[in-house]
């Protein structure tokens, strides 16, 4: 099974500010250039395939790419609220640099288990996103299979890390711009294999 991961257009928000459940609309500057950019990056992935679905998070940022994409390829989208960005609880919609330096510096010290104030841990994001995944490896599915997803940097990161078995936070570093995807390939033993990273 091929899975592609993308993360969606830029959305309508000062890159300042921490966002992340918050349903933002997409900045509808940039929103046509990237989704045909995605189209023509998914294209070049797909070589002639047809993905099963594009699976899309509930956020409108991800969902409008998701409707475009599927509605260009004529296969259909399933919303997951699985696949939806990090909660950030009480630091949603505020500047980064007004946030507590200690509870920052607390979750730098524990990404895994620290959930900001109201909001979730990583290792909530990996737990769902994991079973999202596994969903997708069930009955009917096919080795031959591509599942498209339009999701969020954060949730995307961390599955990759759990998909390639390293650890948890290995690749919240790793640059992923808007509209860019993520391309794993799953053996039939459940093993990833990461092919394309940020194209």
């Amino acid at each position: 099974m091929d899975l592609i991961l993308m993360r969606h257009p830029p959305p309508d928000v000062a890159s300042t500010v921490c966002y992340g459940r918050t349903d933002l609309p997409v900045d509808a500057v940039r929103f046509d250039a990237c989704v045909a950019a995605m189209r023509a990056s998914l294209a070049a992935r797909l070589d002639g395939r047809e993905p099963v679905a594009i699976h899309s998070s509930p956020l409108r940022r991800a969902r409008c790419a998701a409707d475009a994409l599927a509605a260009s390829l004529g296969v259909p989208v399933k919303e997951d609220a699985r696949l939806a960005e990090m909660d950030f609880g009480v630091w949603e919609m505020r500047p980064w640099d007004t946030l507590d330096r200690n509870d920052l510096d607390a979750w730098a010290r524990d990404i895994n288990g620290f959930a900001p104030p109201g909001g979730e841990p990583a290792r909530d994001i990996v737990l769902r996103m994991a079973a999202w995944a596994r969903g997708l490896r069930g009955v009917g599915s096919a080795a031959q299979d591509v599942h498209v997803a339009v999701a969020h940097a954060g949730p995307i990161r961390l599955h990759t890390a759990t998909a390639l078995r390293m650890p948890t936070t290995a690749c919240l570093t790793w640059a992923l711009d808007f509209g860019a995807l993520c391309h794993l390939h799953i053996a039939d033993d459940g093993h990833a294999r990461l092919m394309r990273w940020n194209v």
